[in-house]
């Protein structure tokens, strides 16, 4: 660098503030002597030869040597005389700060001290050079605070503008790209520690009708959708989950920065507390939640439904339970089978009654005896035991009737002979005209063993047994 620092050869004064060229003369551990033109010499003293503490002059500067100085101020003599005292601080301080202005490149990180908040940004300090940061390059969106809040603080920025056109010196730096840069190295860190099948602590920060957004490292977020929140069907996400929750959660896949998490991964099914809670011949009420043409699914517990087939809701083949019943009604019936790795299973609701024609023995053409229930118009419900039969009106005797009630009472014990007996269809067909006649027939194959004569015939015998 050219040096334009005016040489004084003359006597004449140079004024305070000046920057001039002198030789030393002599050196001692507390001064200088420096001839800078003038009619007498000037003095540097040690406190200000250089910018930092030193114990001798002698250890900066030496006789002889070419020094740049700058003139402070006069000091008058007793006798009027003058004599210039000097500096080098202000100087070095120059020197310092035009090295380090030197030193700054752009596209690189320095360390600042913010200075000051002024408007559109804050003030710089590096080594005594000011920079300015401007405010649209301070913060990541995602960082809540004030550029005030960094005054007198340091930061890391990096030098984004540097010109110098004369004495101007235009500096302009960026922290938010070296937040960014630290915060995308530190995340490939934190993600290269994810694994998935990895169960980790997460805070519920944000909620949204498709799932929930959680913070699992300081730089790493993760998406917990609807469909993995529980097994159970999740219409409203703020009835399982509220923001600042901390929850356990496991990583179910790792793709780039993405990061899904699942909560319901590390719950049971419901079919595993269905099974832990029930077994086969367990009596059970369950809600009916569809009716179809072959039976219905009955919800034990909750999404957890079982099959009620339409031949297992009653030992009566004539019982309508379908028609008697709606979706929502509540049902008791016994767990009949489970599947557990179908993960189905079914239940009965007939087996928790009692079947009376399980242990009926009848045989057609037997004889019975049976109690007089109801009285219909057609004929008349008999009881068989534990059973129910039908005796028709054409079966009650061979004349013709008009009234049954005439014929028959209610609680009347008769006896009846077995026409049709159908166990598995619950049908039993009695008759008392079949008894009747049975026992005329009887009385008259007697009464023709011991009374027919040549004289009677056998039209007499049936008419009388017709009577």
């Amino acid at each position: 660098m050219q040096d334009n620092t005016p040489n004084y050869t003359s006597p004449s004064k140079p004024r305070p503030g000046s920057i001039v060229t002198g030789t030393v003369i002599k050196v001692t551990d507390e001064e200088v002597l420096v001839d800078i033109g003038f009619m007498s010499e000037g003095v540097i003293y040690k406190e200000h030869l250089a910018l930092g503490s030193i114990k001798s002059a002698k250890e900066a500067i030496k006789e002889g040597e070419k020094l740049k100085v700058k003139v402070v101020k006069y000091i008058r003599n007793d006798d009027q005389s003058e004599w210039p005292l000097l500096s080098r601080k202000d100087i070095l301080r120059k020197e310092q700060i035009i090295k380090f202005r030197d030193e700054l490149e752009e596209g690189q990180n320095y360390e600042f001290k913010v200075k000051k908040a002024v408007k559109g940004g804050l003030l710089l300090d590096y080594k005594g050079i000011e920079v300015f940061l401007p405010e649209s390059l301070i913060f990541l969106r995602e960082e809540d605070a004030k550029k005030e809040d960094l005054v007198n603080k340091k930061i890391t920025a990096q030098l984004i503008e540097k010109k110098i056109e004369g004495r101007n010196t235009n500096l302009i730096a960026n922290r938010k790209q070296v937040v960014y840069e630290q915060k995308k190295a530190e995340r490939e860190a934190e993600l290269e520690e994810l694994n998935e099948g990895q169960v980790v602590t997460v805070t519920i920060e944000k909620l949204k009708d498709y799932g929930a957004f959680a913070k699992i490292t300081e730089n790493i977020d993760g998406l917990i959708h609807i469909s993995e929140v529980s097994h159970y069907h999740v219409k409203d996400i703020h009835e399982y989950l509220e923001e600042g929750q901390t929850v356990e959660a496991k990583i179910i896949k790792v793709k780039g920065k993405k990061v899904s998490l699942s909560l319901k991964a590390l719950q049971e099914t419901p079919w595993q507390k269905f099974l832990n809670n029930y077994k086969v011949g367990d009596k059970v009420k369950g809600k009916i939640v569809r009716k179809m043409q072959f039976g219905m699914l009955i919800e034990i517990e909750k999404e957890v439904v079982g099959l009620l087939n339409r031949f297992d809701y009653s030992w009566n083949p004539n019982e309508n339970l379908a028609g008697d019943v709606e979706v929502g009604d509540t049902l008791e019936v016994e767990i009949t089978s489970i599947n557990k790795k179908k993960e189905q299973f079914s239940v009965s609701k007939k087996h928790l009654e009692y079947n009376p024609w399980a242990d009926i023995k009848l045989k057609k053409g037997e004889l019975v005896s049976a109690e007089v229930v109801r009285i219909e118009d057609n004929g008349a419900v008999l009881k068989v035991d534990e059973i129910e039969g039908f005796l028709p009106i054409g079966e009650v005797s061979n004349e013709h009737i008009t009234n049954l009630e005439n014929e028959l009472k209610e609680e009347d014990i008769i006896t009846v002979e077995v026409k049709e007996f159908n166990p598995k269809k619950w049908h039993l067909i009695l008759s008392k005209k079949s008894v009747e006649e049975k026992k005329n027939r009887a009385a008259y194959e007697d009464e023709l063993k011991e009374n027919v004569s040549a004289n009677q015939s056998l039209e007499d015998l049936f008419k009388k047994f017709k009577k």
